[in-house]
């Protein structure tokens, strides 16, 4: 088998352990699974299983990354003037394209559960502390080209912004009857007047 094929094959057994992973830690939680549920939900042996990831932990870390890529790709699409122009108008209807779902759908759980493993902690805190960079570098760009308050601190804003976007995925997932329609609004009040600058619309 040539190595294309392997890493493809490699790749997709992965994908199929994390996927079966992601489902029974939606039935069960993290810490009640066990890996042998795993391993019957992606229809594979433990020897299988224990070949691309080994430990449970590692699975958990792995979902957390990629939950994180995530949620870094959407802050990447509307961390710019277009994006928060558009927060500042949004509409109950836009939430599905603000909080989109997760591929596992297990955003913030899987990021408690890795910022609490000391093993893989510091990686977890790196990648928080890179997206809130990247969140602060873009609002200081924007208060050079005129479109984001020059009072605001990027720094802090950033930070607020990202704990506010953490907040929002949390109330989708344990409490989606919400009103939604005053979230909307709120979230729009709150672009307009505490990110963007005066008459920028």
């Amino acid at each position: 088998m040539s190595r294309t094929k392997d890493q493809s094959l490699h790749d997709e057994r992965r994908r199929q352990i994390l996927a079966a992973a992601a489902r029974v830690f939606q039935l069960k939680g993290f810490h009640a699974a066990r890996t042998e549920e795993i391993c019957a939900q992606a229809g594979l042996s433990s020897g299988t299983v224990f070949r691309h990831f080994s430990t449970k932990e590692e699975i958990i870390a792995t979902i957390a990354e990629m939950e994180f890529a995530a949620g870094f790709e959407q802050l990447r699409k509307l961390g710019n003037r277009e994006g928060f122009l558009w927060l500042s108008k949004m509409r109950t209807k836009d939430w599905p394209i603000l909080l989109p779902p997760s591929e596992f759908k297990l955003g913030p759980d899987s990021w408690l559960e890795v910022f609490r493993n000391k093993q893989f902690r510091k990686k977890a805190i790196a990648l928080d502390c890179a997206m809130r960079k990247s969140l602060a570098d873009v609002l200081r760009a924007g208060q050079k080209a005129g479109w984001v308050r020059a009072e605001l601190n990027p720094t802090g804003a950033a930070s607020l912004l990202l704990s506010l976007f953490s907040g929002l995925l949390f109330d989708g997932q344990t409490n989606p009857e919400l009103d939604w329609s005053a979230k909307a609004k709120a979230m729009a009040d709150l672009v307009r007047c505490y990110v963007l600058a005066e008459g920028v619309s």
